[in-house]
């Protein structure tokens, strides 16, 4: 088993295991600890919003706690086992970690599933093809409603001069001359606010595949 580093000692997976089970204070707040760090490390990336990170941290613990304390999985002959949907135990592959990281990608589509649709309204509403003019492509229809609300989550996360810039650029179809004036000055010059319009596509769209590559699409 692999075995996790903490500040002050680790434990193998079946050790936190065997310590959970036996509710063992000190295993159970060193696993708690490690394995935020873990989760901070793999996707510190991915999850930007900081709250939004930690509520997803939470729910993925949570359930691979539940688990272990249900002791769907459990120690057998020595060997970390998780007990499958026909009821039978099969030796895991994969570390708790990598468990985390699955319920942490369940939830993370979740919540991406529940997104408001107010941006969707405001930025897609009056576009034919509002993928086209941003450089994404739609994907096949079972997955475009998600890529759309993903693309909702990630303009929600801009600052909001640059949702105020892109909405009037490719949506209002404004050029730059107007929006210089519509914005009253806070950008010092066109090309100022051309360099400031595509910084903010640039990182839309590297947060947009970052999550497109988090989901699998």
């Amino acid at each position: 088993m692999i075995r996790i580093l903490g500040r002050s000692g680790s434990y193998n997976d079946i050790e936190v295991v065997e310590g959970l089970q036996a509710r063992n204070g000190t295993v159970e707040r060193w696993f708690y600890e490690s394995a935020q760090r873990y989760f901070e490390r793999a996707f510190k990336e991915i999850f930007f919003d900081s709250d939004n990170r930690q509520e997803i941290f939470q729910a993925a613990f949570i359930k691979l706690w539940t688990e272990i304390e249900n002791r769907r999985i459990r120690i057998v002959d020595g060997k970390l086992c998780r007990q499958q949907g026909n009821g039978k135990l099969e030796p895991m592959t994969c570390s708790l970690n990598t468990f985390l990281m699955a319920f942490a990608r369940t939830e993370f589509r979740e919540q991406l599933r529940n997104v408001r649709d107010e941006y969707y309204e405001e930025l897609y509403g009056s576009s034919d093809e509002p993928f086209g003019s941003l450089g994404f492509e739609p994907g096949e229809d079972d997955n475009e409603e998600l890529k759309n609300r993903i693309v909702d989550e990630c303009i929600a996360s801009l600052p909001s001069n640059c949702v105020e810039i892109l909405t009037l650029f490719y949506y209002k179809n404004k050029s730059l001359d107007e929006i210089m004036e519509l914005r009253g000055g806070q950008n010092e010059s066109k090309n100022g606010l051309k360099s400031a319009k595509n910084k903010c596509m640039a990182t839309l769209r590297e947060r947009a595949m970052n999550m497109y590559r988090m989901c699998n699409l």
